[in-house]
């Protein structure tokens, strides 16, 4: 009787309920490992990249100009000064509006007022003496677009003539540039994929898919001639020249390991 009573509470011990839920939690960490282990596997097979980075130039003829010119005026007074300077602006806008030139075409892009000191030398035998003003400069910048390139030189002129005494800068642009900086982009795409093939080949790999593409910060339109001479009888002659625009892409591609060819000769019956 007892060795019955002891192999039924061996055998109710075997087949109790908690045992079989920590067995099946056992199998699920077992397979979460397994999982974790394979996944990193995986990760550590990544296929390599490469990156690289194109340009791409595209040259343009200007279409619009802008001229900056200015004046200088000196006088003892600071008052003096800045009147002189007024009454040349005053001219200089007077004459550009007669010539058809409107109003949101011209802007003041400078205006400066500071006093000039001497420059006294200096005794051997006495302290240098202390700079003094001895009078005030009065100067200003005005911007004016040009949209008729056949008149920039005539604009010009017409400012010289009115009492500009300085040319401060001559620009040209173009007024929507989109169409040229798209076609940049392509050449810049083209030279990249072309560089990136060449370094594939050159490790015996092959180009996989685009991973990333980033258009990098290009270059601001710039004129890459302007001519002008001093104004003379027949005019102030301009030479707009080209704009050239530029695109510049960064890329990154996959690098795959080349097909297999040939190998083992495969025998028949």
């Amino acid at each position: 009787m007892l060795s019955l009573r002891t192999q039924k509470s061996r055998s109710e011990h075997t087949h109790s309920p908690q045992a079989v839920p920590a067995l099946l939690l056992a199998l699920i960490a077992l397979l979460m490992a397994g999982s974790a282990a394979a996944a990193q596997g995986a990760g550590g097979a990544e296929a390599p990249t490469i990156v690289v980075t194109g340009s791409g130039d595209v040259s343009a003829a200007p279409d619009r100009a802008v001229v900056n010119l200015g004046a200088v005026a000196e006088a003892k007074q600071a008052i003096e000064a800045q009147k002189q300077l007024n009454q040349i602006m005053q001219r200089v806008v007077k004459d550009f509006k007669a010539m058809g030139i409107a109003d949101e075409k011209i802007r003041t892009d400078r205006l400066s007022l500071y006093p000039v000191y001497s420059n006294p030398g200096r005794k051997t035998d006495q302290e240098p003496e202390a700079p003094r003003i001895v009078s005030y400069r009065a100067a200003t910048t005005v911007r004016v677009q040009v949209d008729d390139l056949e008149r920039v030189g005539s604009v010009i002129d017409t400012g010289i003539t009115a009492g500009a005494n300085q040319l401060a800068n001559l620009s040209f642009e173009l007024r929507d540039d989109g169409k040229y900086r798209r076609e940049a982009l392509k050449l810049a795409t083209q030279e990249a994929r072309v560089k990136a093939e060449a370094i594939a080949a050159a490790m015996n790999l092959q180009l996989g898919e685009v991973v990333e593409i980033r258009e990098e910060g290009a270059r601001m339109p710039y004129s890459t001639e302007r001519k002008y001479a001093a104004p003379a009888s027949a005019g102030t002659q301009i030479q707009p020249g080209q704009i050239e625009v530029n695109a510049e892409v960064s890329i990154r591609f996959k690098l795959n390991p080349k097909p297999k060819t040939g190998g083992a000769g495969q025998h028949g019956n």
